[in-house]
């Protein structure tokens, strides 16, 4: 390889260390639940940490791209192992049941632990090769660039091009899955989806029953999610980290549930503790999804997620993954009841079916049904049994 086409490697990889240092810094919990759901060392689930891990990798980009060769040496290597780790880690992390997001982005882009993301840092892991090639042969990011042609130029210009239009075209919404269901979530029932269904029936929202999970109450009593929603709808709010978003989706649902006294609005923690108790966030009555049975009964995508019950076995809307997702679909439930009446306070239940007797619906992501139909952006509150 030419050294020229080589200096492409050390630039790429600077900018994905950059990248990654700004996506990171901006949100250093969601590092912090990153780290601990890959199952780290203890030592490393800390602010601290999370905090200086942006900083480690911008000083390695800048390392990278020194005009000096012995400290572009020094950072060629100390690069290959960073992406090595990051590829064992990752490679470590699709053997967990559910996979974790990975969080090597922050929150930038899909975060789910896939067999692109080993791809992705198989990559990364190639081209550090490259810069320890690269760096071995005493050349340097700014001494090659200097000595560039017009042809050199613009073949990097090039290069540049193609990376931006890949980027564009492969980044997703923050948070938000390009699919509903992961390949390593998968519900219970295997659920297919038909464009056809979703052109014919635009508005409609196939309802399916209550899928078999069992969550566990705050005195640590299990139930099924239909014996909770016997007399009232539940909305179910899912966790299975403690990164920004879903705190904040979380701080949300609590002030929904002063503001829906019609349902019950319940945090459900999957898969890992629940979060301590805190003024703004108290938990003391979260329920625990236990060995996340339940996020892959609903087949949830990302944190946060949600699901609305309904009270006569059937799901009532969603589920819906992501923290703008589970934001507007809290926002249509709050619409949708604004104008429901209140039982007298010793009723045992609410009825919302009388919302669907009016016509108002529930708009929710769509969510394909059982037998291979589609259902689309709206949902019915279900009527409660009495």
């Amino acid at each position: 390889m030419p050294i020229p086409a080589g200096v492409v490697a050390p630039l790429i990889l600077a900018v994905v260390l950059v990248t990654s240092a700004v996506a990171k810094a901006r949100q250093p919990s969601s590092t912090v639940s990153a780290i601990t759901l890959l199952r780290l060392p203890r030592f490393l689930q800390n602010l601290t940490i999370a905090r200086a891990l942006p900083v480690g990798e911008v000083v390695l980009a800048l390392a990278m791209l020194s005009p000096w060769v012995p400290l572009a040496r020094l950072a060629s290597w100390a690069a290959l192992a960073l992406f090595a780790a990051y590829l064992l880690i990752i490679a470590r992390a699709m053997t967990f049941d559910p996979r974790p997001s990975c969080g090597c982005f922050g929150n930038i882009g899909d975060q789910r632990v896939r067999a692109q993301t080993v791809w992705r840092n198989a990559v990364f892991v190639t081209l550090a090769l490259v810069v320890v090639w690269f760096a071995g042969r005493g050349a340097t990011v700014p001494g090659t660039l200097a000595d560039l042609g017009t042809t050199g130029w613009l073949w990097l210009v090039m290069a540049a091009a193609v990376g931006v239009v890949v980027g564009l075209i492969g980044s997703s919404p923050t948070g938000t899955p390009r699919h509903t269901h992961d390949q390593g979530s998968a519900p219970a029932t295997e659920q297919a989806s038909s464009t056809s269904a979703i052109d014919d029936d635009p508005e409609g929202y196939v309802r399916e029953p209550i899928p078999v999970a069992v969550l566990v109450d705050a005195e640590g009593e299990p139930h099924t999610v239909a014996e909770m929603a016997t007399t009232r709808a539940q909305l179910l709010v899912f966790a299975n980290c403690y990164c920004g978003p879903t705190v904040h989706a979380l701080r949300s649902a609590h002030e929904w549930r002063q503001r829906l006294p019609q349902i019950d609005v319940r945090m459900v923690f999957s898969g890992i503790p629940v979060m301590e108790s805190s003024t703004d966030l108290p938990t003391d009555d979260a329920w625990r999804d236990h060995a996340s049975l339940g996020w892959k009964a609903f087949g949830l995508g990302a944190s946060p997620a949600a699901v609305l019950i309904g009270a006569d076995g059937l799901l009532a809307g969603g589920p819906v993954s992501g923290q703008e997702d589970v934001e507007q679909f809290f926002a249509e439930i709050g619409e949708a009841l604004a104008d429901a009446p209140m039982p007298p306070a010793e009723a045992e239940g609410i009825v919302v079916g009388e919302l669907v007797a009016e016509g108002q619906d529930l708009p929710v992501n769509s969510q394909a049904s059982s037998d291979g139909s589609s259902s689309s952006h709206s949902a019915e509150l279900s009527a409660t049994r009495e």
